[in-house]
Parts: structure tokens; C-alpha cells; sequence
């Protein structure tokens, strides 16, 4: 899994250093992070859909439907 920044770099590198250091922005920011990810995972857990072969021993979830299952435009 690739790194993530912190709330904290993220707003430094969109050039916004006197934000970066202010705690009630960076929580705000986490806050907001968190419940995407809540809704995020809910979401996937509903919509992933799960495959079978033919013979039924062998099952597989698709990938595209969990990656899917929660629109980036959501997050507004």
C-alpha cells in the first residue's frame, strides 16, 4: 500500500503552511477523512460481489466492484 499524507503535508503542499500547524484544521480535515472512509467501507461491503467457478470451490471477489462501490464524488 502506497504512503498517505498526513493532513498536515497536505495542506503544506497545496501551499497552505499557516493551516498546516493549526490543530483544529488538521482534525477538522481527519474528522472529514474518517467519515468518507466509514461510508467508504460500508459501502464496499454491500456492493462487493463475489464469484464463483464453475464448480463452485474455488470463490473470488471483484476487485472493480469494491473500487467502485464508493464514487470519488461523494466527497465534496
Amino acid at each position: 500500500m502506497s504512503k498517505i499524507q498526513t493532513a498536515k503535508q497536505f495542506l503544506l503542499d497545496k501551499g497552505f503552511p499557516g493551516f498546516a500547524n493549526h490543530s483544529l484544521c488538521k482534525s477538522w480535515m481527519i474528522e472529514f477523512a474518517k467519515l468518507h472512509v466509514t461510508a467508504a467501507l460500508k459501502a464496499a461491503s454491500e456492493k462487493a460481489q463475489v464469484y464463483a467457478d464453475e464448480g463452485g470451490y474455488s470463490e473470488f471477489v471483484d476487485e472493480q466492484s469494491i473500487l467502485n462501490s464508493y464514487p470519488l464524488e461523494k466527497i465534496k
